[in-house]
């Protein structure tokens, strides 16, 4: 495998997809529906928790940055993360109430996050290129996955990101 294809190495029984909008006066500026790249230590965190009953994360993080990641990255080597203007890493809790949607979708299971907003205050939130799922707000967690946009996005002034996460074990 050469090092693009690892890059975007995609995991069949994981299938995770971001929808992303960003809303202005009620109406919808522009969006994205993005497919989830796992990283190495997603999948090592995924097999611990469930087949060793260790490393469960308290909570997951989404994170915004404008820097290209790959599978072997960590919350250590990802630069340029956002920092200003209403910016914070957006909690989706590990329970029913950040995850409240099950339900099976053409014979395998769905989870669907709640939808999780952020609000540019005072200033834009930008330009980012990579959402990611981390399990804590600064380095000392782990990185879960993440999309890359196919272009740099700006949550200008007074506007509003919201995303939800769907994965599916397909």
């Amino acid at each position: 495998m050469n090092k693009k294809e690892h890059k975007m190495k995609r995991h069949d029984a994981w299938d995770a997809t971001y929808d992303i909008k960003c809303v202005r006066d009620g109406k919808v500026v522009w969006e994205d529906s993005v497919k989830n790249t796992l990283v190495n230590d997603g999948e090592q965190n995924i097999g611990d928790v469930y087949l060793t009953g260790v490393n469960m994360p308290a909570q997951f993080y989404l994170r915004l940055c404008n820097d290209s990641l790959a599978v072997t990255d960590n919350l250590t080597t990802i630069t340029n993360e956002m920092s200003l203007y209403g910016y914070a890493p957006l909690l989706i809790p590990r329970s029913t109430v950040g995850w409240p949607t099950k339900a099976l979708d053409s014979g395998d299971w769905m989870f669907t996050s709640l939808q999780v907003s952020m609000t540019a205050t005072g200033g834009d939130i930008g330009p980012f290129n990579t959402l990611f799922m981390a399990t804590s707000t600064d380095n000392s967690g782990l990185l879960i996955g993440f999309v890359n946009l196919a272009v740099a996005r700006i949550i200008l002034n007074g506007d509003t990101m919201l995303v939800n996460i769907r994965i599916k074990f397909a």
